[in-house]
């Protein structure tokens, strides 16, 4: 890069087109997604990039950003653009394979270590594991836990197997990397071959016509975002219907699910199951045998 204020290829010229272009399709956040496009495509922190806005960027750089800038102003999801999101301080792959981790799923990782803390518990297993962040979050949270992460996708299971060499490995906890979790092609419970001490998921529960969901939902891929039933709660019916199975008496299973859907799962939930926590978008369950 040189730092020729007047180039039409400069940082300060791309911010001003990517600023105007991300506000007019309606992204509120549209100067930090300009900001981390630059950022992430010419491998530079924003610090830099802010401090030398009049550098100018090279044909093949900049020919990127504006292809990215394109699907961006389409509202493809940033994270898709740049190939990572954070999720519990880690940074994870995505891929348009799974679905992008979300802020409210942490949740779930908070309930997950109150039980190691205060319970003896030895296995998980994570159903829909999409990227692997809740498996692996919960194994690099709580490393004595034995843990299985199962998606019916298998082009799912290789992203979450990448995150977990990365993560894992970085870690001074595990001596080897991805046999620290062990990954299954399984649709829900039907072919976990044990039983656990907690069971998660977070599955698709957005309903087919629900009108408060964003754009860049439709990129995200359906087998892991929606459900057929009207209320969204087809499959978390069916694990509920399946868990028993597979978890262990005094067990816990958690879930992610919208607040009203909640309360209606509650209308009718199964008797071995006993509710121990409820929050928004995450309900705790215990699961005592008949």
């Amino acid at each position: 890069m040189s730092s020729q204020q007047s180039s039409p290829r400069s940082i300060a010229s791309f911010i001003k087109m990517s600023d105007a272009a991300l506000k007019a399709a309606g992204i509120a956040s549209y100067h930090l997604d300009t900001e981390l496009l630059l950022a992430n495509t010419l491998n530079l922190k924003r610090e830099w990039l802010l401090a030398h806005s009049g550098a100018d960027i090279a044909e093949p750089e900049w020919n990127k950003l504006c292809q990215l800038l394109y699907l961006r102003s389409q509202r493809c999801p940033l994270a898709y653009l740049t190939g990572h999101k954070e999720f519990y301080g880690r940074d994870f792959i995505v891929t348009p394979d799974v679905l992008i981790p979300r802020p409210e799923s942490e949740q779930i990782i908070e309930y997950v270590k109150e039980i190691c803390a205060s319970h003896s518990v030895a296995s998980l297993a994570d159903i829909g594991t999409g990227s692997g962040c809740l498996a692996i979050t919960a194994k690099l949270e709580c490393p004595e836990l034995q843990v299985i992460a199962a998606d019916i996708s298998p082009a799912a299971l290789a992203i979450a197997e990448q995150n977990a060499n990365r993560l894992l490995s970085s870690s001074t906890e595990f001596e080897t990397t991805a046999d620290k979790i062990d990954f299954v092609q399984s649709d829900l419970c039907s072919s976990l071959p044990d039983k656990f001490d907690i069971i998660i998921a977070n599955l698709p529960y957005v309903r087919y016509d629900d009108e408060f969901v964003s754009p860049e939902i439709n990129f995200e891929p359906s087998l892991a975002l929606f459900d057929k039933d009207k209320d969204g709660l087809g499959l978390i019916r069916k694990l509920l219907h399946q868990a028993p199975e597979h978890l262990n008496n005094n067990s816990y299973l958690i879930l992610e699910m919208e607040p009203d859907q909640i309360k209606k799962l509650l209308e009718d939930l199964p008797n071995n199951f006993k509710v121990m926590k409820r929050e928004p978008f995450t309900l705790v369950l215990q699961f005592q045998t008949i």
